[in-house]
């Protein structure tokens, strides 16, 4: 338990096994010999806090990130340090998210083109991935070509993981 001795002091650790303390409100804060329990030390509990559960998931992940990286091999470490470099262009970003919506003149750190961008960039990773394993898949090695991504866009949609279109065109 933590215990205050003044308020503008900060917090003193103490024992687990000490008694609770007495309330205040039970009595209004007088004992029965008249004497105040202002200037007196306190016992305060400290409650956990979501912002405390927070720092310790975000320690647990932080924790379990480390252990998956440290197994992975060179190859795996090359294209998952491209991945984390790799970004999309706020520019092209910000003037799609301007034609979907119909906002001109969008702030460059508006939290919406964040967003878009960031499920942009995991879209184009299963895009990549499906496509390395079409050519696992037929023996090929080397670049990905337009064949493998077309390809992977097909099974994506398949599985249904390419939004459809709420409006149909109306020009083809």
């Amino acid at each position: 338990m933590k215990r205050y001795k003044n308020p503008f002091e900060t917090a003193i650790e103490e024992e687990q096994d000490e008694s609770p303390p007495e309330s205040p409100v039970c009595d209004g804060g007088r004992s029965g010999d008249g004497n105040d329990d202002v200037g007196l030390p306190r016992q305060v509990k400290k409650l956990k806090t979501s912002e405390d559960t927070e720092v310790n998931d975000r320690e647990k992940k932080v924790v379990k990130m480390h252990a998956l990286i440290s197994q992975f091999t060179e190859e795996q470490m090359s294209r998952y340090e491209c991945f984390r470099r790799s970004t999309l262009h706020k520019s092209s970003m910000k003037k799609l998210l301007e034609t979907i919506i119909g906002i001109k003149n969008m702030n460059n750190d508006d939290p919406r083109l964040s967003v878009v961008s960031g499920i942009a960039k995991m879209f184009v990773g299963e895009l990549v991935e499906t496509a390395r394993l079409i050519m696992v898949k037929r023996n090929e090695s080397g670049h990905i070509k337009p064949c493998h991504i077309r390809e992977s866009y097909r099974r994506l949609k398949l599985q249904g993981k390419v939004p459809q279109r709420t409006v149909p065109r109306l020009f083809r």
